[in-house]
Order: structure tokens, then C-alpha cells, then sequence
């Protein structure tokens, strides 16, 4: 005759949330679920030998056990819907005739090699999804928002960049004159001039396209490129090139991903409005895929010979954004190295002529700043910097390379 087998659990009856500590008796093929003494009668009763109560008494075959999985406890399951938790394997696989060392799920968590390919594969998957799938879903999103909504999201974002890191603009009425005229000729050549609106701030060389088609044109850069105006043209039809794209929105999208996925599946843009809270932080962090600086590269390009100028333009201004890099890395290295010497209390001659020629103001003439330095350059010199402008607009020699290609056709 089999010898029965006991195991303790925690059992639930299906109808309440009430919990008890039982031991299942599997006798054959009948299971009884018999409540331990201290849970089914007071200290009499169980002083007097009365058996605890038996609570079910159901088919072996009936019951439902779940996979292993790990050290999980099993899930016992009844035709009525209770249920019984218990954590000792080996009993309930001896009870119930288990080997789950032969069921797949088991064998591949004990497999090393399927865990390490499980890892791979997920770490490509995530890749393509980051590389592809996101900015592809981003791309179709962007260009069903209705431009109103953009419009209202881009006024936001720049309310916010004033806040945290604009500044408003000292240029001169004359100066802000001579801008928005090059700005409006070129946004007429584009087709954007009911689109597109100019804002000035005070800060760095920079220039922003934010959603909705607003552009901001900073001090620095003006003066940055104050004695030549075909560079500042080459920047604007640049980030004319990202509004007509709506870079900034897809760039916002890619980092939204409640609002990317709703509205990729279900075509609810109304998820927009989420982003308004993460916009400035977002934008503030900006940095354009290489993809999207080609594709507003190329826009320039067209751009700039439709209004009767030359794609060198755009090299030259990359140019001027190189030097001026170049320049502030300098400034540096000879304010750390001057900080050294005073930590160091090193006695050495300063070099006033030397510092200059490194103009306190990168931007007044970088390449007049940096002439005569070869030598010094030579160490600071990379294929890309990301500080200042480089951080949102990196510099290439592919990109330069590019803007001469085209206005050699």
C-alpha cells in the first residue's frame, strides 16, 4: 500500500482573502486539505485528540500544480478555486510525481549558454529599438501633430529656456535689424516666412529651432560672425533645415516615450501635452543625431544657392566655430596652467603677450586669436569637440568636407 504524503501550505478557500496553514495529505489519488490544530479548534478540542477538520478533499487529478520556475513557491490549484502556496519543492514534486528538471522551462533557466545568448539578444534588440524603431515611430509622429500643437509646445519650451538658461538680448536695434532682414530673405526663399518667427537671447554662439518653428539667434553668435554675413546666413538656412524637418519635435518625441508609443499605435496625439513639462529640459540637453544634421545640411545647401550664395558659406561658418572652440581650449589651458603654478607656488615669468593673443572674448576674431600657435594647437586639436555650439551642432571634417562637395557641383 503507498504511504501518504504530507506537506504544509498556506491555503486559501477562494472566497475570502482569509489565509490558513494546512497540511495536504496526498493518500493514492484523493488530496485532503486537513487544517493544522492551532488554526481549526481551541486548545481543548485539540487537548481532547479531536482530528482538525478536513477543509477539501479532492481528485489527484484535479489539482492543478504550476511550473517551477527558480525557488518560487508552487501554486496549487482546486476545481473551486482555492488555492494552496507552499514552498517545499520536494514534497510537492514527490507528492505529485514531478521532475521538473525535464520541463523546458527548467532546462533553459539551468542552461548557461541560452541565458548568455537571452542577454545578447535582448542587448540587440534594445539597440535596434534605440537606433531605429524609436526615432522611425518619432519620425511619423512628429509630422501628425498639427502645427498649432507644436506651435503651443515650442512656446513653452522657450519660456522655460528663459528661465533656466536665457538671457535677454543686449544687441543693438541695428544689429537685430540686419539679422531679421537676412532671416526673412531666406525664410521667403524656404517657403517657411508664415512659419517660421526669430527670437533673439543673450548667450553663447548658438542657434535653436525649437518646435513650432521658432528660431533663437543668440548674441554670441552675431558677434561671432559680425564682420561676415554669409556666415550667419549659412547657420539660419541651417536651422531652417531642422523646422522644416521638426527635428526639435522628433528630438522631444525620442524622449517622451508614453507620447512617442500612444501615438505611434493608436494615433492619439493627444499625448503631446505631456511633453510640455520635459521640454525645456529635453531641448536644453539637445544634440542632433548625425542624420539630422545631414538632412539640415543638405536643406542649407539647397538653401543657400537658391538665394544666389554658395554652400562654402556653411564651411567656412563651421570653420569659424572650429576656431572659436579651439580658442576658449586655449584660453583654458593657460588659466589651469596658471592655477597650477599658484597652487604650486612655482616662481616662473607670466606671459602677458602670450595670453594676448588669446583674446579674453573668443568670439571677437578666433582665427586672429590663434595665430602663431600651431604648436600650441597641435595637442588640442580633435575630430570633435562638444562644448559651446559643438555640444548641439557637433563640427566634422565629414561635415565641411560635404558643404565644399556641393558647392563644387
Amino acid at each position: 500500500m503507498e504511504t501518504s504524503k504530507r506537506l504544509r501550505a498556506q491555503w486559501f478557500d477562494g472566497h475570502s482573502a482569509r489565509r490558513t496553514s494546512v497540511e495536504l495529505v496526498v493518500a493514492g489519488t484523493v488530496v485532503e486539505v486537513c487544517a493544522l490544530p492551532h488554526e481549526a479548534a481551541p486548545a481543548d478540542a485539540a487537548d481532547a485528540g479531536v482530528p482538525p477538520p478536513v477543509l477539501a478533499q479532492v481528485p489527484l487529478a484535479q489539482v492543478r500544480v504550476s511550473e517551477r520556475v527558480g525557488n518560487t513557491p508552487y501554486r496549487l490549484s482546486f476545481p473551486d478555486g482555492a488555492l494552496a502556496v507552499t514552498a517545499d519543492h520536494a514534497a510537492v514534486e514527490a507528492a505529485f510525481h514531478l521532475a521538473p528538471a525535464a520541463h523546458w522551462l527548467a532546462r533553459m533557466e539551468r542552461a548557461s549558454g541560452f541565458v548568455v545568448l537571452a542577454i545578447v539578444g535582448l542587448g540587440v534588440a534594445l539597440y535596434f529599438a534605440w537606433q531605429t524603431l524609436i526615432p522611425k515611430a518619432a519620425e511619423a509622429v512628429a509630422h501628425r501633430i498639427p502645427r498649432d500643437a507644436e506651435k503651443s509646445l515650442g512656446t513653452i519650451a522657450l519660456q522655460g529656456l528663459d528661465r533656466w538658461l536665457l538671457k535677454t538680448s543686449r544687441l543693438e536695434a541695428a544689429e537685430m535689424w540686419s539679422v531679421r532682414r537676412l532671416f526673412d530673405e531666406l525664410a521667403d526663399k524656404a517657403g517657411l516666412a508664415d512659419t517660421v518667427v526669430l527670437q533673439f537671447r543673450d548667450t553663447a554662439p548658438n542657434a535653436l529651432a525649437l518646435p513650432g518653428g521658432t528660431i533663437v539667434v543668440t548674441d554670441g553668435l552675431v558677434k561671432l560672425f559680425r564682420s561676415d554675413e554669409r556666415l550667419l546666413a549659412a547657420v539660419i538656412a541651417h536651422e531652417l533645415g531642422h523646422i522644416q524637418h521638426r527635428h526639435s519635435l522628433r528630438h522631444l518625441l525620442e524622449g517622451s516615450a508614453s507620447a512617442l508609443i500612444v501615438g505611434a499605435l493608436v494615433g492619439d496625439v493627444s499625448g503631446v501635452s505631456a511633453l510640455t513639462v520635459n521640454a525645456p529640459i529635453l531641448l536644453s540637453t539637445l544634440h542632433y543625431t548625425r542624420e539630422s544634421e545631414r538632412e539640415a545640411d543638405q536643406y542649407a545647401f539647397d538653401l543657400l544657392r537658391r538665394s544666389g550664395r554658395s554652400p562654402k558659406d556653411f564651411a567656412d561658418a563651421m570653420r569659424r566655430f572650429d576656431a572659436m572652440e579651439l580658442c576658449i581650449a586655449l584660453r583654458t589651458k593657460y588659466r589651469d596652467d596658471a592655477l597650477k603654478q599658484a597652487q604650486g607656488s612655482v616662481d616662473r615669468s607670466d606671459e602677458p603677450a602670450a595670453r594676448a593673443r588669446i583674446s579674453d572674448s573668443c568670439t571677437d576674431n578666433p582665427e586672429k586669436a590663434l595665430e602663431g600657435r600651431d604648436s600650441e594647437l597641435a595637442d588640442l586639436r580633435r575630430q570633435d569637440r562638444e562644448t559651446g555650439y559643438m555640444h548641439t551642432h557637433p563640427v566634422t571634417r565629414e561635415r565641411i568636407a560635404a558643404a565644399e562637395a556641393a558647392a563644387g557641383k
